[in-house]
């Protein structure tokens, strides 16, 4: 039987369901939106029309789906309950987050299958988008997580109230004044230093972007974590910022994918960390993907056969593999779960043997990567620096 359906939806998470829809075998007859001002446009040939025609539609074929192509899940279930009283409860509704769990459960088995492994990065194409999007990182930290009307800030509040050290795999292991390192570690650390028999850890939050944390967290007057600091750390650095053997664990959560190159950064993190030391991370499954490479979203952290993968569209490593000889990799992803958002593989590594980073790196090659990093640093500083810009705007000059 034929698939016809119609959008709800059309930014830019309603055309990137185009594809995903045409690999499903669905006939799009029409887009709808709110936003009355799309009305008779076209996106990629498909008309956007009206709720009430979208409506009209729909009660004319009742074997039509109406496809909700929102990603915010909050507003989908919006969505849901006004389709539903305007088109009556019968109307058939997928979301587009349905779809995207089908077509990209089926793309990564085809992905893993056809992974071609060599790892090339190229530094002078990474660096650039890197620090293009740092803008936008520090932007979501101050508009949604500060800011109080902002959508995580009440997860921000509860990671500056928390004392408690509660990383579950950690905390049964860990020594009082032992070093844990979190790395990558946001705004603010949601671990605590305090462990439940009365011991504290020492716990050192590192972020690539820790001066303005620190300065913004400085401006909070709530009382908590008054002496917190949050330590300037690039993850493909840390061997030269850290030194060798200095930490007991590192936890990486969601951090990793959003590196320059992602295979250098997790070498320097087992670099730091002591041997016998533990390193947990926790990502959402290629993320890259879900996020349809947008943003910092270069890399996917993923997993087959029990094996830890990392890979993007030019490059793959299997770490595990790669690692055998100096680390132990605990994999764990659950594999009945099929819903996209709640896809999380988990890893475990204990660091079995020492090494320096010339056993992996051209080191002659080190200076010259971080000076490269240095110069577009530089270059987007006077691109950008509101100070620098006055300056010019207030100068005067020849011609």
């Amino acid at each position: 039987m034929e698939k016809k359906c119609i959008v709800w939806g059309a930014g830019d998470y309603g055309r990137r369901l185009i594809p995903m829809l045409n690999s499903e075998k669905y006939t799009i007859l029409a887009f709808c939106d709110r936003n009355t001002e799309l009305e008779g446009k076209e996106i990629d040939r498909y008309k956007v029309v009206s709720i009430e025609k979208a409506a009209e539609l729909c009660q004319a074929d009742r074997e039509l789906t109406m496809i909700i192509g929102i990603f915010d899940f909050k507003v989908v279930e919006e969505v849901r309950k006004t389709v539903q009283d305007y088109f009556g409860r019968n109307v058939k509704i997928k979301t587009g987050h349905d779809i995207q769990d089908i077509y990209e459960n089926r793309l990564l088995k085809a992905c893993h299958q056809n992974t071609i492994f060599k790892w090339e990065v190229d530094l002078e194409k990474y660096i650039p988008v890197w620090l293009d999007n740092l803008g936008s990182e520090i932007e979501y930290w101050v508009r949604d997580v500060v800011d109080v009307k902002g959508k995580s800030h009440g997860y921000h509040t509860m990671c500056r109230e928390n004392d408690r050290f509660t990383h579950k795999d950690i905390k049964k292991k860990v020594k009082n004044n032992e070093i844990v390192m979190d790395i990558g570690c946001g705004l603010v650390s949601k671990y605590g230093e305090r462990l439940d028999g009365g011991d504290t850890i020492n716990l050192v939050p590192v972020d690539a972007l820790a001066h303005f944390y620190n300065v913004i967290n400085g401006r909070i007057q709530d009382g908590y974590k008054k002496d917190y600091e949050c330590h300037l750390g690039l993850f493909e650095f840390l061997g030269n910022t850290f030194g060798r053997n200095y930490a007991d664990y590192i936890i990486v959560e969601n951090a990793l994918d959003h590196c320059i190159d992602p295979w250098r950064s997790l070498i320097e993190c087992l670099y730091v960390l002591k041997v016998d030391g533990c390193m947990y991370m926790s990502h959402r499954r290629a993320e890259a993907v879900y996020e349809n490479w947008s943003g910092l979203h270069k890399w996917n952290i993923d997993c087959c056969d029990k094996n830890f993968l990392i890979w993007n569209k030019e490059n793959a490593v299997n770490v595990t593999e790669k690692l055998k000889d100096y680390a132990e990799i605990h994999v764990r992803y659950d594999q009945s779960v099929h819903v996209r958002e709640c896809q999380n593989v988990s890893v475990e590594i204990i660091k079995k043997r020492d090494f320096g980073l010339g056993d992996f790196f051209d080191l002659c090659s080190e200076n010259i990567v971080l000076t490269r990093f240095v110069d577009k640093l530089m270059e987007q500083l006077a691109l950008n620096s509101s100070v620098f810009l006055k300056l010019l705007e207030n100068a005067s000059f020849i011609g």
